[in-house]
């Protein structure tokens, strides 16, 4: 995996419906992808500590990791 900066929105929604990993995730919508945030070192069924930037644009730095984005660091870039 390489470093990567995206930029887009956040919200909170219901992510892995009908598996046991079903749960309410933190998920960036970027140039028509969605990935869902992970911060490393944080449990992914507990809240996110970015889940305070739902409803926000953001510039994240991490790493893809297929439909994961393990972040960084985020910043919020609202208008």
């Amino acid at each position: 995996m390489t470093e990567t900066r995206l930029r887009g929105q956040l919200s909170i929604e219901r992510v892995a419906v009908g598996s046991k990993s079903e749960r309410d995730a933190l998920v960036l919508h970027s140039d028509g992808h969605d990935y869902v945030v992970r911060v490393p070192g944080e449990n992914p069924f507990e809240a996110s500590s970015l889940s305070h930037l739902a409803g926000h644009v953001v510039d994240a730095e991490g790493e893809v990791d297929q439909q994961y984005f393990f972040v960084t660091h985020a910043s919020v870039v609202d208008p």
